[in-house]
């Protein structure tokens, strides 16, 4: 169907709109995503909320949309004291297919609705980011000013095959070392962010805010969230999922002098009922920082192709340096999507 581009009109969100807008999500990716996983990832931010643009047509039909959600990122590269940015994560990017004859390119539905995300919500934000594939991606560098910054790297292991070495056991016995599972994120987790962020470079604050927000709240999926404690203070901790026949890494941050307490999280995991019958572990980490990719592969996780292609993208808005930045500091996990 022939659509006159003169008919629609941009604008952002308004009270009421999220019912459509999750109805219009389901039709588009053929998914069954609830109204609370809406308010979740667009009203309940701690960071801010409704930042989305739409394109409706002269019915009210909503027919493209553009939205992302608030984060704070540090770049600890340039000093001991960064500032602190906020930018996006752009994942829900999408038109009707009986829209798409709307325009074409940059006077397309979708380039409308970013270049109205862009001048509202975007006038001071340096960069935003996401995880893209094939023609979402194709059509972001053509015409949305996105940057291609570099592929996700993938990785996994057999659980059979996990390297534990003995001498974090031994460590674990004389430095009281305890890993406990996590179903409440207080203050002291805030505390351990900016303790342990600087040796990461640049990454999104994971601090009790965000933690909470992103794990504890989220209606739909109950993460495993396990602490490691040494003589009580927190050292490091991670966040699993288990998905059909896999277990799914998606978060993880320590202490740069306390990563061999990842022998007593996989110990750990080794026992738990997650792992039972899974083929494999996964996770998305990144080649830095240096120290923490060594541990991973002494772990025996092993880069592998991602399954969907995806690769680490976004659109610049007012950064140029942005996409060097990203892909030479940005520590990322697949928890910094919304994939997992």
């Amino acid at each position: 169907m022939k659509c006159n581009i003169s008919e629609f009109v941009v604008r952002h969100y308004l009270p009421g709109d999220e019912y459509a807008i999750n109805d219009m999500f389901n039709e588009v990716f053929n998914q069954k995503r609830s109204i609370e996983h809406w308010y979740w990832k667009y009203r309940d931010n701690p960071y801010g909320a409704h930042f989305i643009s739409l394109a409706t047509d002269d019915n009210g039909t909503i027919a493209a949309h553009y939205g992302g959600y608030p984060l704070r990122l540090y770049n600890y590269i340039s000093g001991s004291n960064p500032p602190e940015i906020t930018t996006f994560h752009l994942g829900d990017k999408m038109t009707r297919k009986q829209f798409r004859s709307a325009g074409f390119g940059a006077s397309s539905l979708l380039a409308r609705t970013f270049m109205h995300f862009k001048e509202t919500f975007a006038r001071d934000i340096p960069f935003g980011y996401g995880f893209g594939t094939h023609h979402s991606l194709r059509f972001g560098l053509l015409f949305l000013g996105y940057a291609d910054v570099e592929k996700v790297l993938y990785r996994r292991v057999d659980p059979k095959k996990l390297n534990i070495k003995k001498i974090g056991r031994f460590r674990e016995l004389i430095a009281d070392i305890k890993v406990n599972e996590v179903n409440d994120i207080d203050d002291s987790w805030t505390d351990f962010f900016y303790r342990a962020a600087p040796y990461y470079g640049c990454l999104i604050k994971r601090d009790a805010a965000y933690l909470k927000w992103r794990y504890l709240k989220r209606p739909d999926r109950k993460y495993l969230i396990i602490a490691v404690k040494n003589r009580a203070r927190l050292v490091g901790w991670t966040v699993f999922f288990r998905e059909v026949n896999k277990v799914v890494w998606g978060d993880a941050m320590f202490m740069q002098r306390d990563t061999d307490c990842l022998n007593s999280i996989f110990s750990y995991i080794q026992k738990h009922p997650i792992l039972e019958g899974a083929d494999f572990i996964e996770c998305w980490f990144p080649n830095r920082p240096y120290w923490w990719d060594v541990r991973l592969q002494e772990i025996g996780f092993r880069a592998e192709t991602e399954p969907n292609d995806l690769r680490l993208t976004g659109p610049i808005f007012n950064d140029q340096k942005a996409p060097e930045i990203l892909k030479n500091n940005f520590y990322y996990t697949m928890g910094d999507s919304d994939l997992f």
